[in-house]
């Protein structure tokens, strides 16, 4: 025999080996091991000399130098494959497309796809049937391997063909096949590699192929098309490609473990999933929730969140879309079930940072001077009522009430004075002014003020004596104002009222509430001047939806009626109307840059009005004629809406930026200091308080609906509801309202 055979090390010192003789048969090997030692003087030598271009392939080291077989190693053959071989095998597998041939090509996707092709596609394309039964329009320059080797192949056969292709890819082959390549600096095909590291057949040339395909660290592909060719890179490059490999293998891992942690938490109960705060134990996981939450809010502020999420969403194999990652957050329990998406898109912070919170129990505990001490009037003396709805927490005003000698009546109007603890462009003011508002959803408040001082001290809360700014006015029996005073005061509240207890306080005539029935007699009176002087009443019953319970995978859903019409609604918005005028009518006497609101008065048909019925219809066609609203930063304009000349909103500064702004300008002239605010900055204020303020309400609505609708969706279908038609919307949707809903007979537009 002419060849010679020749056993070198793979990277390793042997002390014994075994050489395998492999026996291949429907892509399987089995090998058979041939002491090393019986290969020096052994008959069988002249067979493997003989026939080692065929039969011999990278074999098995069984043990190291001195110690015990610990893993499987490798022995290369010098040339296992003459170049003419190969040449002529490669030659004779390129055949040209043709139905039967086995083929695999591209995708747009970037996935490759094994199939049969089963006729032409026009001139040039070819149409393939995959192993799933799916058919490909298949461009020549998609194919990236034809099967050499393979006549007439039957679609039926390509699971089978694919599974034992499977059980032949092994990395670790391409390091070993690399070593004796880049040693003799000669290139390869699949054909090629396939007959050193498996044998001749169909199966092992596909299995080759895609060993060179998805290994870019030994080989690099040097000539494409449907035999490449392929060539070993040298040694330096390979190192640094097994480093990139190691810290890209460590990184999937890290994600792996990420993504089981996801898997685990999406098939738990809700009530077992694990809790936001989980999702945030560590950098990595922090950075990935934090980038999925971006994403599904649609606000990824940088490139890499969207890389990271889009990561995550692939590697679960689930849709790159932010209502998927929607939810995906709320199966992983960092969302609840109804998450308030519109406000989470709109940044609006809903806790205080530990910053404000500091701040607060810094005001709580070391207050700073007041400085109205010296003009502040004790009031404790009067008896107040405070009228809010039962779940308010910061309740901003008061009122009193007397009759003179003269028989007028004198109320005054008790506002709270967070000032007094909130200094100007404090840590407190900064963030209020920020926020702009409280806003008010079925789940629960958003405050502008840390509660620990809005519900507490800043509070007129019953029974504690309270610093407050007081307006005195003493009304006309016509209902107009007279005269009036502001002052900064101290009061202690004496009831603490809903809307309802007033009500039913109102129609019970109790004598020792005479200051109550005071309030609503002057609530009436002012009510038929103002519109004696042309205000509009566009009020219509209004649902008030609470939900206690919002993480809840289904929450309760209290609903109630609030009538704006009744008494007790009234009496409270009238006596807030009478003192924004009058503080109106002082920030004109003193000069004092204010927040003065007004709205242009327009031309109202007053027979088309009078065709509609009274109630809730005639309110919103009303709604239609309100003129466009104004705002004045130097003197009181005309308020149409409300028929008075002039109008400041003052009355809940513990909620309102604009008015605790009032509050600031007004009290430095009480002490007999300017106002600390120009008109310039006040203006400058109030337009970021009222694009925050519009805000506030797009999302009290969105809410409101969004709870409505959940309501009604739980009902029994086919449930019928009265309802009244108040007008048609856009495109001919109605307006309406809903009667009955509830047991409750709740009224509440949709």
């Amino acid at each position: 025999m002419s060849k010679m055979m020749m056993i070198t090390r793979a990277g390793h010192n042997m002390a014994a080996a075994c050489l395998l003789r492999p026996v291949c048969a429907l892509g399987a090997c089995f090998h058979h091991p041939v002491p090393v030692s019986r290969l020096v003087a052994s008959p069988l030598l002249p067979w493997f000399g003989a026939s080692f271009a065929t039969g011999v392939r990278i074999a098995e080291v069984a043990t190291r130098r001195g110690v015990a077989p610990a893993r499987p190693l490798r022995v290369r053959i010098a040339k296992a494959v003459t170049t003419n071989e190969a040449t002529t095998n490669s030659k004779q597998s390129e055949g040209v497309l043709r139905k039967g041939v086995l083929l695999e090509f591209s995708k747009e996707s970037g996935k490759y796809v094994l199939g049969v092709i089963q006729k032409p596609e026009g001139k040039k394309n070819w149409i393939a049937t995959d192993q799933f039964g799916n058919m490909h329009s298949v461009k020549p320059q998609q194919v990236t391997f034809i099967v050499p080797g393979v006549e007439d192949f039957k679609i039926a056969d390509l699971s089978t063909f694919t599974n034992k292709v499977e059980t032949l890819e092994d990395s670790s082959l391409l390091e070993f096949a690399w070593e004796e390549l880049v040693e003799a600096k000669k290139d390869v095909n699949a054909v090629e590699l396939a007959k050193m590291c498996y044998g001749d057949g169909p199966i092992e040339y596909y299995a080759a192929h895609r060993l060179l395909m998805s290994q870019q660290v030994y080989f690099r592909c040097k000539q494409k098309g449907f035999s490449a060719i392929y060539e070993p890179r040298p040694l330096s490059q390979v190192n640094d490609l097994k480093q990139k490999q190691s810290i890209e293998d460590a990184a999937r891992q890290k994600l792996l473990g990420y993504i089981n942690d996801i898997r685990s938490a999406c098939d738990q109960p809700y009530e077992s999933k694990p809790p936001p705060n989980h999702w945030q134990s560590c950098d990595y996981s922090s950075a990935r929730t934090d980038s999925l939450r971006a994403y599904a809010l649609e606000v990824t502020n940088t490139p890499q969140q969207k890389q990271l999420a889009e990561e995550v969403l692939e590697a679960l194999k689930i849709s790159k879309k932010p209502s998927v990652a929607v939810d995906l957050l709320i199966k992983m329990g960092v969302f609840p079930v109804h998450v308030n998406l519109d406000l989470l898109k709109s940044g609006v912070p809903t806790e205080f940072s530990c910053d404000f919170l500091e701040a607060s129990q810094h005001v709580l505990t070391s207050p700073p001077l007041d400085t109205n001490l010296a003009d502040r009037v004790d009031l404790t003396h009067l008896k107040v009522y405070t009228i809010d709805s039962e779940d308010a927490d910061e309740i901003d005003d008061g009122l009193s009430a007397a009759r003179l000698p003269d028989g007028r009546i004198k109320v005054w109007i008790h506002v709270a004075d967070p000032t007094r603890w909130v200094p100007s462009m404090h840590i407190l003011d900064k963030e209020a002014k920020r926020r702009s508002t409280s806003i008010y959803l079925p789940t629960g408040a958003i405050p502008m003020f840390p509660m620990e001082l809005a519900s507490t001290v800043m509070s007129l809360r019953q029974g504690y004596e309270t610093c407050a700014l007081t307006v005195s006015i003493i009304f006309h029996p016509t209902g107009s104002i007279a005269e009036s005073q502001v002052m900064c005061s101290t009061i202690r509240p004496t009831y603490r009222l809903s809307y309802d207890n007033a009500l039913e306080l109102l129609q019970m005539n109790v004598e020792e509430e005479a200051d109550l029935y005071l309030l609503d007699e002057v609530a009436q009176v002012r009510r038929q001047w103002r519109m004696g002087q042309g205000a509009i009443d566009a009020t219509v019953p209004e649902a008030s939806i609470r939900v206690p319970d919002p993480e809840s995978p289904k929450p309760s859903i209290i609903m109630s009626v609030v009538d704006q019409a009744g008494r007790a609604s009234q009496l409270v918005t009238e006596m807030m109307i009478a003192c924004g005028e009058a503080l109106a009518a002082f920030g004109d006497e003193k000069n004092i840059s204010l927040p003065y609101r007004g709205q242009a008065s327009q031309e109202i048909p007053e027979d088309d009005i009078k065709a509609i019925p009274e109630g809730p219809c005639r309110a919103i066609a009303l709604r239609r004629y309100l003129g466009r609203a104004d705002m004045s930063f130097m003197k009181p304009i005309s308020h149409a809406a409300l028929g008075i000349q002039g109008y400041v909103q003052f009355t809940s500064p513990i909620r309102r930026y604009s008015d605790l702004l009032a509050h600031y300008q007004v009290k430095a002239v009480l002490r007999g200091e300017p106002p600390p605010f120009s008109s310039a900055y006040v203006e400058a204020v109030m337009a970021v308080v009222n694009l925050q303020s519009r805000q506030a309400r797009k999302l009290q609505t969105s809410s409101s609906r969004y709870w409505q609708i959940e309501y009604l969706r739980r009902q029994p279908r086919g449930t019928h509801y009265q309802a009244l038609v108040l007008r048609f919307a856009k495109e001919g949707e109605p307006l309406v309202l809903l009667e009955k809903v509830c047991h409750d007979h709740l009224n509440f537009l949709s």
